[in-house]
């Protein structure tokens, strides 16, 4: 098969596969049409991870095009011991790290928006995909993803990454640990703390936590 001519067909490759590997190669040989390819494979999860990280549409794309930037500074020295795609999100992790230690994250808004170079409105809501709060069922308000993402923007750092990495871009734990360089054992314990945190604070805000003064677990 042919090395993939648009948009949609690059977002269809297989993250791991034979295409992908062929596509980094060429890029680590300067190859600029692989890497373009490279981009448009994972621009939009990309995005979709770092607007929920740090909640400002502007900044998000900021950050993802900085990510590609170190990208093809660094993919010679990409080993292919683990997926590219958790070598990517680990270089995405550290920025948003860094610009969380300098500034408090925002609460997303799907109404949001960034200006592309050529002026261009891009608005979130049309950016970020229908990924309605897998993290909690029991949520089915009309409201229930900008909810979620504030419940989210109530975590610590560790437990909210860990939770995007996991129930929103679907890594796996083991590539989650290697994103983060953490014991799979840390990442289930963010990922659980995390989970039972945000059900905590929705029970009470939908005012259904027992008021009781006894222990908590």
């Amino acid at each position: 098969m042919g090395v993939p001519a648009t948009k949609a067909q690059a977002r269809g490759i297989e993250s791991g596969g034979a295409r992908e590997a062929r596509l980094i190669e060429a890029c680590r040989q300067g190859d600029a049409s692989a890497f373009n390819l490279l981009v448009w494979r994972w621009e939009k999860p990309l995005f979709n991870f770092v607007y929920k990280y740090v909640g400002d549409a502007a900044l998000a794309q900021d950050l993802v095009q900085e990510t590609f930037v170190r990208m093809v500074k660094s993919i010679g020295r990409y080993s292919h011991r683990g997926a590219f795609s958790t070598w990517l999100y680990r270089v995405a992790i550290n920025l948003c790290k860094d610009h969380a230690r300098r500034k408090r994250l925002p609460v997303v808004s799907l109404q949001d928006y960034y200006t592309t170079d050529s002026g261009e409105k891009v608005f979130v809501r049309d950016r970020v995909a229908d990924e309605n709060a897998r993290t909690d069922a029991a949520i089915e308000s009309a409201d229930r993803e900008e909810l979620v993402r504030r419940l989210l923007a109530g975590l610590s750092d560790e437990q909210r990454v860990v939770i995007l990495l996991k129930e929103y871009q679907e890594l796996t734990f083991t590539e989650i640990a290697e994103s983060l360089d953490i014991p799979e054992g840390t990442v289930k314990a963010r990922l659980y703390r995390g989970l039972r945190a945000m059900r905590r604070q929705l029970e009470l805000e939908e005012g259904t936590l027992d008021d009781g003064s006894g222990g908590t677990s």
